[in-house]
């Protein structure tokens, strides 16, 4: 597998946060190869993120990781959220990355946004990239934020800053019996 590329604030691109992909990650069959439906909620965000560059907003704190994993395997692609305010935006990216689109990153810059996370597009791919360090040093020197953080299609998280790795989990769950049973069959587990 290849590195992500870099392209931090250059040009008309915006910003960029990137895949690792590690040696020992792993190519993700989506949901539906498996016979497994996603969630309603999924599916709908889904239809209205169908090219590189697409996004859409929410309320605060809406898109969780939860969410951005499932739809991460799903596509194959990246998934970053951004919160501006008091609004939420869940941007598509491709195999390689997720490009900010320059009009919410100057919103991002005016208002102190933040990236909260986005999402790598292999199993076990959670070591933050040179393109997401240095993105992370661009956003502590215009809007002061310095953590973010990665999950990958297989539930893995990783906070990290501009250095590297601060600490490893996974996704949490704060959810009722149905809805956890149907996420254990979408990430393999019992039903």
């Amino acid at each position: 597998m290849s590195k992500g590329y870099s392209g931090l604030f250059s040009g008309t691109s915006g910003a960029s946060v990137n895949s690792s992909y590690l040696t020992d990650s792993s190519d993700v069959e989506s949901y539906s190869e498996r016979g497994i439906d996603i969630p309603e909620h999924i599916k709908e965000h889904l239809s209205k993120l169908q090219h590189k560059g697409d996004y859409i907003s929410g309320s605060s704190g809406e898109f969780n990781m939860t969410d951005v994993s499932v739809m991460s395997k799903e596509t194959g692609v990246e998934f970053a959220r951004v919160t501006i305010g008091r609004k939420t935006y869940l941007i598509r990216g491709d195999k390689g990355g997720t490009v900010i689109p320059n009009e919410l990153l100057n919103e991002m810059k005016k208002h102190s946004g933040t990236l909260d996370f986005h999402s790598h597009p292999h199993n076990d791919d959670c070591v933050p990239s040179k393109s997401d360090r240095l993105m992370m040093r661009k956003l502590r020197q215009t809007t002061g934020q310095r953590e973010s953080s990665i999950v990958t299609p297989n539930g893995r998280t990783t906070l990290f800053d501009e250095h590297g790795v601060i600490e490893t989990g996974t996704v949490s769950s704060t959810l009722d019996d149905a809805r956890r049973r149907a996420l254990m069959e979408l990430f393999g587990g019992g039903k």
